[in-house]
């Protein structure tokens, strides 16, 4: 422990006591229940030592799966199967990467009344039917299977049919067991049929039916008799982090997973982050070969624990993805694809055309193969042969380079023994000396079932998009500020740069709208848009700058976007936005560690904190035979405690409150008579109330909290309008007839055209009198609230104005220049915002918001700016080799001079020499 933690826990026992605290703990017996709880309902970290000799300690995964099913806030809410919906897209297992898993990969049992329904295993139904389910899927919510009718025989003959029937799981009432207790001698006769059977998610998969499958499942084989056994998908995330706060950098590699079985929505909070591991010498590779072991060994012996919803043991089967070997930079600059080539290749025209597209795909076998290849050729002993494929290929992985870097000095140092054994038997020698070496020889994710890592590592917006291609704007910022100014500097730089810049800047404020989304409502017309988009960017960027998409990957990657989300989904859930927020809580445990066993501490710690998390939250644990919670009283600090919950990183269920009107505090509440109100010049309705109050803010549909001077989309009967909340007014008394609350709206008209220069949306003042300027709604049409910007540029607005400079929350003698707006009549709809994009995108005219390409013909645009692309890097090669030539002749005339130099002073010390020693004859002649 470090010495600054234990001082804190002893001066805050102290101060406990000081303060009058009874039976407060002394730090042995404090530490001594820790190490109780942890033997109850805790975890240690596994001590690991890695392929290349390195030790560090894991958090074992399948303690965080047992938690969380054995939690009642969390497992109500894991999901097993994919879905079908013809619905918004929002989660992982309603898009297309969880269909095109093997069945044999997914949860293959249904669970009913403690009955176990697998695949591939006679079933009944209520209505006697029996049936083989070959798939459990959901459909609009309800999960259905996939099934074969079978007929009976008169004489208990089972026939299975061709056909395939989508029957809901309510229908299931007898499993397999039952029904073979029904027949004579317990025991199912078959007749076989052939028919071929294409999985409806994946054409490629069939099923062959001339022979019937073993029943009963094997599966069942691996849980007990009353269990249920699920599969859970647990993606890994591994990134190096400094252990420090300050600029120091201290390199810790971390490995982080989160349970993709749970809501998108859940999994964007720090609760649901677990800790694997660290090491500040292991690499990642090194780390998930530990993890892949445990993975592997679920598939024997799954994880047991207690389902907190069902109030039943299960058993858990996870999968695991994460990343590629890939060299990083290079000629082939993509993890995912085969683009790129020599810098020959990348400036033709051709060439350099393919870079804005994705190129042929890279495989997990492929990689593999190309591994092999890089081993036999280090066996050789010549280093460049390595060199020359991971150049051609672009697949360099760590784990073979450590091997790759032992078998090119054996190699060397064999022939020196034998000068006479020949390479092919050199090969041989090594090949076996290499097999029978212990641990991995290339990246262990290569070897997972159901796992391709060239494939299976989506685009992730934090890096590629606000770290990677906003980034490009300034640096020294974080990633909120890239988001802030993503939405809004297209309003603040159109006079302060060039057109092209100007095209990037609208180009990737438009693409972040769209890639912000927590759903997708119509995937084929968002994938659309989202090409449209992606081209633009990457077009726009080439036309300030060719080169920047030969040495800047991230913008390559956003070419992959597009499949990425028709696979996994919307791009914001594979984000690693918490997992960077999840560093901070690491590095604390990093600086309070002393340093010496840091994989170790920090996991301790971890481990510690899972405990807490899991016991307040009242997780169950198995105690002298019997599942147990904590308390009702303390179940209910992290319900009410908000303390609590932010420490622990748990936001609780948020509940709307549609339609609900804020009230002003007293001090601040202002009574109007009617008349003085907005409103009297346009409700029709005589009302009796003569003092009105105006409100603090009314809730919208959507959860916003819209105060007065919000912008709001309103539902006004069959139609929508945009406009300003004017008024938020109820009576001061209540009376009978009158309305309870009535709401203002300034209105304004969306124009039919798109800005000339922003290309969105425009919002104009009716000029016609009162009535048609303003608008009075009910709290319920207030939709969500809209981003709407003055249009500066029309009004010619003129930072005429100024306020004073605050600090230290007191008014300075100081005063900044702020802008005047010249009207109040004209507006933008700011479509690069975030928030309610989806919403908004949904209310507007599609003529409005449809995106429209930079360039209609791209290849001509490629191609132009290839031609200078080559022009430029000709001039810079022609000036590094002037520069080169020149530095090479200055450094020859130097060293010419510096020859002349020693010559003369030889010659001199020579001519010294001669004087001395004819002085020295003279002076003996004299003698």
């Amino acid at each position: 422990m470090n010495t600054r933690e234990f001082l804190q826990l002893v001066a805050f026992s102290g101060l406990l006591k000081q303060v009058g605290v009874q039976q407060v703990p002394s730090y042995d017996a404090f530490r001594k229940v820790q190490k109780d709880l942890t033997k109850i309902c805790g975890s240690e970290p596994i001590e690991c030592t890695s392929s290349m000799g390195n030790h560090f300690y894991v958090n074992d995964p399948c303690e965080a799966i047992k938690r969380q099913f054995a939690n009642p806030q969390v497992a109500p809410h894991i999901n097993f199967y994919p879905e079908e919906t013809d619905g918004p897209i929002s989660e992982v297992w309603q898009a297309d990467r969880w269909k095109e898993f093997d069945v044999s990969d997914l949860t293959p049992m249904y669970s009913k009344n403690g009955k176990q329904f697998y695949v591939n295993e006679v079933a009944m139904l209520h209505d006697s039917r029996l049936v083989i389910p070959l798939l459990w899927v959901k459909r609009h919510g309800v999960l259905h299977a996939d099934c074969n009718i079978v007929d009976v025989t008169a004489d208990n003959t089972l026939i299975r049919r061709s056909t395939v029937e989508s029957i809901s799981a309510d229908e299931f009432d007898c499993n397999y067991f039952e029904i073979v207790e029904s027949f004579p001698d317990k025991k199912l006769s078959w007749q076989g049929t052939t028919y071929n059977f294409l999985q409806k998610f994946n054409a490629n998969f069939e099923i062959d039916l001339a022979s019937i499958p073993v029943m009963p499942n094997p599966k069942r084989e691996l849980v007990e008799k009353d269990e249920d056994l699920y599969v859970v998908m647990i993606p890994v995330w591994s990134d190096d982090v400094s252990g420090n706060k300050s600029k120091q950098y201290n390199k810790h590699i971390n490995l982080y997973m989160e349970n993709s079985n749970l809501p998108a929505q859940l999994l964007q909070q720090e609760y649901f982050v677990n800790f694997l591991s660290t090491s500040p010498h292991a690499t990642s590779p090194e780390q998930l070969a530990e993890i892949r072991k445990i993975v592997n060994d679920t598939q024997t012996n799954p994880i047991r624990c207690f389902n907190a919803d069902t109030k039943r043991k299960c058993a858990d089967n996870p999968q695991q993805s994460e990343e590629a070997s890939h060299i990083g930079t290079g000629n082939k600059l993509c993890r995912r694809c085969h683009v790129g080539g020599s810098h020959k290749e990348k400036e033709s025209d051709t060439g350099y055309h393919a870079l804005y597209y994705t190129g042929v795909l890279r495989s997990a076998a492929e990689t593999k193969e190309v591994l092999e290849k890089q081993l036999k050729a280090a066996m050789t002993g010549v280093a460049s042969r390595v060199e020359e494929i991971q150049t051609q290929t672009g697949t360099k992985d760590t784990v073979t380079q450590h091997w790759i870097a032992i078998l090119l000095k054996r190699a060397r140092e064999i022939p020196s023994d034998n000068p006479r054994k020949k390479s092919d038997e050199l090969i041989t020698e090594l090949t076996e000396w290499l097999d029978g070496q212990p641990g991995e020889k290339m990246n262990p994710l290569l070897d997972i079932s159901g796992l391709d890592p060239t494939r299976d590592t989506p685009v992730e917006i934090l890096h590629t998009i606000l770290l990677g291609i906003v980034k490009y704007y300034r640096n020294a910022l974080i990633g909120k500020h890239f988001k802030t100014l993503m939405q809004t500097m297209v309003f603040h730089v159109h006079d302060l740069v060039t057109p092209s810049e100007f095209e990037v800047i609208k180009a990737v404020g438009e693409l972040g709208a769209i890639i912000w989304v927590p759903e997708i409502r119509n995937m084929d017309q968002y994938l659309n848009n989202l090409e449209i988009r992606i081209d633009n960017v990457l077009d726009a960027f080439a036309a300030v700058d060719p080169n920047k998409i030969t040495c800047k990957i991230k913008l390559h990657m956003l070419t992959h976007l597009i499949s990425d989300c028709r696979q996994y989904g919307p791009a914001i859930h594979n984000s690693t936005e918490i997992f960077e927020c999840f560093n901070a809580v690491f590095r604390m445990c990093s600086i309070l560690s002393n340093h010496q066993a840091p994989s170790r501490d920090i996991a301790r710690k971890f481990a510690s904190m899972d405990r807490l998390k899991h016991i307040l939250s009242g997780g169950y644990w198995l105690y002298n035979g019997k599942w147990i919670q904590a308390s009702l009283r303390v179940r209910q600090i992290l319900k009410t405690d908000v303390v609590i919950q932010r420490h622990l990183g748990w936001v609780p269920p948020r509940n709307i409150r549609y339609g609900h009107v804020i009230p002003l505090s007293e001090k601040k509440t202002i009574y109007l008579p009617w008349e003085d109100t907005t409103a009297s010049c346009v409700y029709t309705s005589a009302v009796k109330s003569n003092i009105w109050v105006n409100n603090k803010a009314v809730i919208a549909k959507s959860g916003d909290s819209c105060a007065t001077g919000t912008w709001v989309a309103i539902q006004h009967g069959n139609e929508f309008t945009i406009g300003r909340l004017r008024e938020i007014l109820s009576p001061d008394i209540a009376i009978n007839g009158d309305p309870d609350f009535i709401l203002t709206i300034e209105r304004f008209i969306l124009g039919a055209e798109r800005h000339p220069d922003f290309d969105m949306p425009v919002l104009i003042r009716p000029q016609e009198g009162t009535s048609n300027r303003f608008l009075v709604v009910e709290p319920r049409d207030v939709l969500f609230s809209v981003s709407v910007q003055h249009d500066c540029r029309l009004a010619g607005c003129k930072p005429s104005g100024s306020r004073v400079v605050r600090q230290e929350w007191k008014d300075t003698s100081r005063q900044v220049a702020v802008i005047v707006h010249a009207d109040d009549d004209n507006y933008i709809v700011n479509t690069h915002a975030l928030h309610n994009a989806t919403l908004l995108q949904d209310l507007l005219p599609r003529s409005l918001t449809s995106p429209t390409p930079l360039h209609q013909d791209r290849q001509k645009f490629h191609f132009y700016v290839a031609k200078d692309y080559r022009l430029t890097q000709e001039k810079k090669r022609k000036a590094t080799t002037e520069k080169r030539q020149a530095t090479l002749t200055a450094n020859r005339q130097a060293k010419e001079a510096q020859g002349i130099q020693m010559q003369d002073s030889n010659t001199n010390g020579e001519r010294a020499r001669k004087r001395r020693r004819s002085v020295s004859t003279t002076d003996l002649t004299e003698e």
